[in-house]
């Protein structure tokens, strides 16, 4: 099982940018672990994209990425307690940061991210890292 790959990985992949978060990204691919994706990643992912091959592309390096259930009522309002946990340490993290990571706790799924938000709720959620 594969870890939830976040945007901000996906898109310096795809863009050949080299970093410790695409070279992991690298690493998994080449040992054969699919990497996991979820719902509001492939959107935000997608919608970077303006010209239609370009989408086509895209969609198709996404296509070996495991994709992970949507969220669920219950999946949100553990990542509204998450928001709170988050604020308490005083940080404001963005709402989608706060749902990545919380679904990536339920799926027993380490994350890989350059997000720093996501870094600390990770720590927070007891979210491994990759």
């Amino acid at each position: 099982m594969g870890p939830v790959v976040d945007t901000s990985v996906l898109i310096d992949y795809f863009a050949g940018v080299k970093n410790a978060e695409t070279n992991a990204l690298d690493d998994l691919l080449e040992e054969g672990v699919a990497p996991a994706t979820v719902p509001v990643i492939v959107q935000e992912f997608l919608q970077g994209f303006t010209s239609a091959s370009d989408q086509a592309k895209a969609r198709r390096y996404l296509a070996p990425f495991e994709r992970l259930a949507a969220p669920t009522y219950e999946t949100h309002e553990l990542a509204a307690e998450l928001h709170v946990d988050g604020r308490r340490s005083g940080d404001t993290i963005p709402t989608i940061d706060t749902l990545i990571v919380t679904m990536a706790r339920e799926a027993h799924r380490p994350l890989l991210t350059r997000d720093r938000h996501q870094k600390v709720l990770a720590k927070i959620a007891g979210v491994a890292l990759v």
